[in-house]
């Protein structure tokens, strides 16, 4: 044999390869000069660059591939799912704010049934008070007609004090609530996946799949539905800068497709995922929407009444 023996830095396990086969850390050393680590950096720059063209396109056009190939053991290709999500929240939302710089409140659509985007100014800065007003309405709906009251029935009283003091400084200056709101929606969204996760476990509970299984669908589908949503916006905003009537309504007709796609790719994506007949497919899928919609506009709701609290 030539050369000395190698042993791991952290169990001093003797080597046999580049990893510990002990505790699997690697042989490497992150002490070195400065020229090693930007070398290095841009060696995984351009691996993470290759991984992301490898993921986007089967992402956009081929549901339920991505989740398939992750499962079956498939990973290194790949940007893994919950760093797709993350990365992909992180760029919807910055581009967001760049699309609609004077409406802060703007609805980003997280949710290809549940949300749309909002089309100007004033409706962003009316979204508050026409919920409040609805929930008002659906509080006194057997009820004779009264002024509005704020009252909210899970709320203490104390809780209620602090909400209707709020609220009137909110009714003069609608932002400060609009803003909170769409500063906490991201984290609304990270909670409602694991819930989305759960509801296609028990949908499809006599598939044996584990809950990791149903997770990586969940962030493969709400990955689609931010970058779709960031499209949608693009070409909705391109329609309105575009003076050629031929060029704008073939934008238009793009974005159209692009929003119309969101559904069917997440139907379609049930039907190769889980390889299941188009009856059961199409009922689960349903159910799987109908379910996730109420629990979304309750989160929404929830966070409404939040965002005045914290506003």
């Amino acid at each position: 044999m030539n050369g000395t023996v190698q042993q791991c830095d952290n169990c001093y396990t003797v080597l046999q390869g580049d990893f510990c086969h002990q505790c699997g850390q690697e042989k490497k050393s992150y002490i070195r000069n400065v020229s090693g680590v930007v070398t290095e950096f841009f060696g995984e720059f351009s691996n993470w660059d290759t991984r992301v063209w490898r993921t986007l396109v089967p992402l956009w056009f081929r549901p339920g591939y991505l989740s398939r190939r992750y499962v079956d053991g498939h990973r290194v290709p790949y940007v893994p799912p919950l760093r797709l999500y993350l990365f992909t929240s992180i760029i919807a939302f910055l581009i967001f704010a760049k699309l609609l710089p004077d409406t802060s409140a703007s609805v980003p659509p997280t949710d290809a049934v549940a949300l749309q985007p909002l089309q100007n100014a004033e409706q962003a800065r009316t979204i508050l008070s026409e919920v409040m007003t609805e929930i008002n309405q659906d509080l006194q709906q057997n009820q004779q007609e009264t002024p509005f009251d704020s009252k909210i029935s899970f709320l203490s009283d104390d809780a209620q004090r602090e909400f209707d003091t709020k609220l009137d400084a909110i009714v003069a200056n609608p932002k400060l609530a609009v803003n909170k709101f769409f500063s906490l929606a991201p984290q609304m969204m990270i909670l409602l996946l694991p819930l989305f996760a759960l509801l296609l476990k028990l949908l499809y509970i006599r598939s044996n799949r584990y809950y990791m299984e149903h997770l990586i669908v969940a962030l493969h589908s709400h990955s689609f539905i931010l970058q779709m949503s960031v499209f949608y916006l693009l070409l909705s905003k391109l329609t309105g800068l575009i003076n050629w009537s031929w060029l704008a309504t073939t934008t238009d007709w793009l974005a159209s497709a692009t929003f119309f796609w969101i559904p069917i790719y997440l139907m379609l994506c049930q039907k190769f995922y889980y390889r299941q007949s188009w009856g059961k497919t199409l009922l689960k899928f349903w159910l799987t929407s109908s379910l996730y919609n109420v629990l979304f506009v309750s989160a929404v709701l929830g966070l409404i009444v939040l965002s005045v609290l914290w506003a």
